[in-house]
């Protein structure tokens, strides 16, 4: 902990009492938040704890049935113009940039630079955008597409969106999911920095890790509740997690399976992705292992793996319960041979939010339910109640709207509605992505008793640690190619991070040989 991030500074913010509830159920119940100056809070709970209402309180987005916010002094009313003129900037977890602009145009979207005439400056439009990119790190074109960047792009884009208001209150939430390792340490970097330059900081995160490297202190939400606010130098992982939960997680990664392998579930054999770096790939995918991808960001680990669903036209041989075929040239296809994709982006990808929680369960396998060309509501209510009891969603009504649940309950719905058309094979691609610890732990346990099932569960994911504590063999890809496979002891994250850049390194001498 550097000696900035110790010294805050005066009280710039107080929330006092605030409560707000919708339609009978109480989102935030009594919560008291203070943000000083040159200071990072962090605020920390399970999905569902209150953490992304409080924040559209602080913004203006919702209006608190009790309470007080106090901003320099003087009680406000916030509404988001309102916040916006304070200096009030938020990242929000759900992306808004619209794919149809470009870069520039997105970020300064309504606050258009005017030269002469009253028209927009484009040259400065895009020379601010520049900067604003450099900062994070980002090697783009202003005049670049939303549509052509990866999630992970297009969440640094609203990052960068946020900053080009020169914020005196920036809210973060769940800022570095779908983010990998370097350009979590770029914007961690940036954090750091804004704080030193005086900006207050709401972190939103359920990366421990970086909650406490960039924090100088911690609140705790649970069940809408302010549990308590900890100095990020006076606590540690441990009580942070007891007061998320309310009790102790023990080991957080189930046990890995050190037996050998009696059978093949998933082979793919010279297999490419045309019009992505994917090329001539070729992996098994054993009974009872779970098998990871790794390397660095944007070497084809996402195109690998929606290319062997079916959702990017592929090339290769796929050899699935000994029965060998060509690699699927649709979803559909690969859905009737049981592969099934979680996908990286669950808003966009996995759900449609305005649709009840049983009617997301039942779209994959509603053929099942069909007769004559009519659903039989019955059925499709059973299947969403065993789903729903399978992978506790909350809350536990299948009429309840997708798109008002908490990421983490939105993840169970992704992941219920593939266990109930019985699958051969899972790909997850970033499957805890943006979810609590205790959520995340639900998963881990439910990966590894598919694995023991005999379903084979291949998946990728933004964050080391995590790999390295699931997974059973994992392949480390370079240039849209395995470099290499490790297994057992030799999955570390030296190991998994040396072997990327070196395959990097590898890629480039053949170019220029």
């Amino acid at each position: 902990m550097t000696q900035a991030t110790l010294n805050a500074g005066g009280v710039i913010l107080t929330a006092t009492g605030i409560a707000k509830s919708f339609g009978g159920v109480h989102a935030l119940r009594g919560v008291d938040l203070t943000l000083r100056s040159h200071s990072v809070l962090s605020i920390a709970g399970e999905n569902g704890a209150g953490k992304s209402t409080l924040i559209k309180t602080l913004t203006g987005v919702y209006q608190p049935d009790e309470g007080s916010v106090v901003i320099d002094g003087t009680e406000q009313t916030l509404n988001p113009a309102l916040a916006r003129s304070l200096g009030i900037a938020a990242v929000a977890q759900e992306l808004s940039v619209l794919d149809h602009q470009s870069v520039a145009e997105n970020i300064f979207l309504g606050r258009e630079p005017r030269g002469r005439f009253g028209l927009t400056d484009r040259k400065l439009e895009k020379q601010q955008t520049v900067e604003l990119l450099t900062r994070l790190g980002l090697d783009i074109s202003p005049d670049t597409m939303i549509r052509e960047l990866t999630l992970a792009q297009k969440q640094m884009v609203e990052i960068a969106k946020a900053m080009s208001t020169s914020p005196r209150i920036l809210i973060l939430d769940e800022p570095t999911s779908g983010l990998r390792e370097g350009d979590v340490e770029t914007l961690l970097k940036l954090i750091r920095q804004l704080r030193d330059e005086g900006t207050s900081i709401v972190l939103v995160t359920h990366r421990m890790s970086e909650m406490f490297e960039v924090s100088n202190a911690i609140m705790v939400l649970k069940d809408g509740k302010h549990v308590g606010t900890r100095q990020a130098t006076e606590t540690n992982e441990a009580e942070i997690v007891k007061l998320m939960v309310g009790r102790d997680l023990g080991g957080v990664y189930p046990d890995k399976n050190p037996a050998p392998a009696q059978a093949t579930v998933l082979t793919a054999t010279d297999f490419s992705v045309p019009g992505t770096m994917v090329r001539d790939v070729s992996l098994e995918i054993p009974q009872g292992k779970l098998v990871a991808l790794a390397g660095l960001a944007g070497h084809g680990q996402n195109d690998l793996l929606e290319g062997l669903a079916g959702l990017r036209p592929s090339k290769g041989t796929l050899t699935i319960d000994g029965q060998a075929m060509p690699a699927f040239r649709s979803v559909a296809a690969g859905i009737r041979h049981g592969v099934v994709l979680i996908p990286e982006d669950r808003k966009s990808q996995g759900l449609v939010l305005p649709m009840t929680i049983g009617q997301n369960v039942s779209l994959p396998t509603v053929s099942r339910r069909a007769k004559a060309g009519w659903i039989s509501s019955t059925a499709e209510k059973e299947v969403s109640e065993k789903a729903i009891a399978a992978m506790e969603i909350r809350p536990a009504d299948p009429e309840k709207i997708a798109g008002q649940l908490s990421g983490g309950n939105q993840q169970k719905i992704v992941i219920g509605k593939w266990l109930v058309a019985d699958p051969r094979v899972i790909l997850c691609a970033d499957p805890t992505r943006g979810i609590d610890v205790g959520t995340k732990q639900e998963i881990y346990s439910l990966l590894r008793r598919l694995t023991q099932d005999g379903i084979g569960v291949l998946m990728l994911s933004t964050d080391l640690t995590e790999i390295v504590g699931l997974a059973d063999i994992v392949h480390v890809m370079a240039e849209g190619q395995i470099v290499r496979t490790l297994t057992g002891s030799q999955i570390t994250e030296e190991a998994i991070t040396g072997a990327a850049f070196q395959g990097v390194e590898e890629s480039i001498q053949e170019e220029t040989a």
